[in-house]
């Protein structure tokens, strides 16, 4: 009784698969595919049939189409007939149809006209390292992102793909984490609301950045999470005792709250140099989350890519001020440098406001005042 059950429900879904497949066959053949315009024949043969008295529906199924596509027609193209005597009657005109669709694939279409004075501004910006989106939004280029990008994909720059500020690469298998892991001191998962809210300046994100695997110079590079500043220094090889140095230079120089690392070894032992409370390490092969300091790395590859054997104190210098120079679009398209700037304002400001004779210290003796 059971089997017999069992293939009844079968062959019901069966014939209600195959009706489903009739029915959208059907629809394919009796309609057109997207992008097939009405020809001005087309239109003559709806002004016939009008006359004739055929429904909407009626016309769409001989003429294979949707019938809202007929009704759209005849809507675009109707005219008030004069019968005489201040008589009117509304009727569909072929030629009136022909001519405003005309009309509007002129107007639909915007020319964007690549003259010689765009070609060479665009080239300009592009050896700047701009991406097309900041020469549209800050460099007052006329044109769209995805024009640019089609002048480009289409040789009109005299560019190509390869050309782009970041070439398209194949998919990498995802690595994992050993389930033994231990990170080298607090947890990512540890670090205050405040730092991941980007609440205030001074949280950093450090990495290193290595140019070449040959045993070569490398980048520290330390970003910071709500304004955007980078800090990049020269160092001579990817070891603890390098970094460490560079790194007490640094703090020589510039105010650090707290430091968001990796797991690489060269950070293992950053608590030699920076209190231990306020170094967080992320999870193994987790880059997201210090998606920061990456995206900025991505910005240096723009002027140092991958394979870079030789670079100077000079240049890295020359980076590091392009970079706090470049507009953000999480900043509101203002530079990192300007950003700071106005946060520096708006908490002397605040403090003025409380104590008068507080413009008149030392920076020093503002920052032990806080």
């Amino acid at each position: 009784m059971k089997d017999h059950l069992g293939i009844r429900k079968h062959l019901c879904v069966i014939l209600v698969v195959h009706h489903k497949h009739k029915k959208g066959t059907e629809m394919q053949n009796h309609y057109t595919t997207k992008g097939k315009q009405l020809t001005i024949d087309s239109r003559r043969l709806i002004e016939r049939w009008k006359l004739e008295g055929k429904s909407n529906r009626e016309i769409a199924s001989l003429l294979a189409k949707a019938p809202q596509t007929i009704h759209n027609e005849i809507k675009r193209g109707t005219v008030l007939q004069c019968l005489g005597k201040g008589r009117f009657k509304k009727i569909y005109s072929a030629d009136y149809a022909q001519m405003v669709y005309e009309t509007n694939r002129k107007r639909s279409v915007k020319k964007s006209i690549l003259t010689k004075e765009l070609k060479q501004k665009i080239l300009h910006y592009h050896n700047q390292k701009l991406s097309p989106e900041m020469m549209v939004k800050t460099k007052g280029i006329t044109v769209g992102m995805s024009t640019i990008y089609y002048w480009i994909h289409h040789g009109k720059l005299g560019l190509t793909k390869q050309n782009l500020l970041y070439p398209r690469k194949g998919k990498t298998v995802k690595k994992q984490a050993s389930p033994n892991f231990k990170p080298a001191g607090k947890s990512i998962e540890q670090r205050p609301k405040a730092i991941n809210l980007c609440l205030e300046n001074g949280h950093y994100e450090i990495d290193t950045v290595l140019l070449t695997r040959a045993k070569n110079y490398c980048l520290l590079v330390l970003t910071d999470r709500r304004s955007r500043p980078q800090i990049i220094r020269l160092f001579p090889n990817k070891s603890a005792e390098s970094v460490n140095l560079a790194l007490k230079l640094i703090l020589r120089q510039h105010h650090i709250l707290s430091i968001t690392a990796d797991n690489g070894v060269e950070f293992h032992r950053l608590s030699d140099v920076f209190s231990k409370e306020h170094i967080y390490y992320a999870h193994p092969y987790a880059s997201w989350e210090r998606g920061t300091n990456e995206n900025h790395n991505r910005l240096i590859c723009r002027w140092l890519p991958k394979g870079t054997k030789k670079t100077t104190p000079k240049e890295v210098t020359f980076i590091e001020n392009w970079i706090n120079n470049y507009p953000k679009k999480c900043l509101d398209y203002k530079s990192p440098r300007e950003d700071c700037l106005l946060a520096n304002l708006k908490f002397s400001f605040f403090f003025t406001k409380k104590d008068p004779s507080y413009k008149h210290k030392s920076l020093y003796d503002r920052l032990l005042k806080v």
